[in-house]
C-alpha cells in the first residue's frame, strides 16, 4: 500500500512548514489515510511523523486520488502511543 504523496496545504494560510511528502501506509473504507511523513510536523499539543486524512467535500472518497486527480483533505496528525488525533490543516493530495 505504501505510495508517495504530496500535500499542499491551504489553511490555515499562515502555514509556513512549506510542502508535505509522505507515504500512504494504509487506507481504510475508502474515506481514510494514515500518512507517515518524511518530517515530524508540531500541532498545538503535539509532534507527529503521522497523519490522519478524511476527504473535506461530504460523501467524497478516495477514488478520485487513486486515479491521480488531487483530493481536498482534512488532516490531523496522530500520536500512535495514546491515540490522540489534532487536525492541523486542510489540504490537496495528490501522489507524488
Amino acid at each position: 500500500m505504501s505510495r508517495p504523496v504530496k500535500i499542499v496545504v491551504i489553511e490555515p494560510v499562515e502555514w509556513n512548514a512549506g510542502n508535505l511528502f509522505g507515504e500512504i501506509i494504509s487506507e481504510r473504507d475508502g474515506n481514510k489515510l494514515k500518512v507517515r511523513l518524511t518530517r515530524r510536523i508540531k500541532g498545538k499539543r503535539f509532534f507527529s511523523d503521522i497523519l490522519m486524512l478524511t476527504p473535506s467535500i461530504e460523501n467524497e472518497t478516495f477514488k478520485p486520488l487513486h486515479q491521480y486527480y488531487t483530493v481536498r483533505v482534512n488532516g490531523s496528525i496522530f500520536d500512535e502511543q495514546t491515540n490522540e488525533q489534532e487536525c492541523v490543516f486542510t489540504s490537496n493530495i495528490t501522489y507524488d
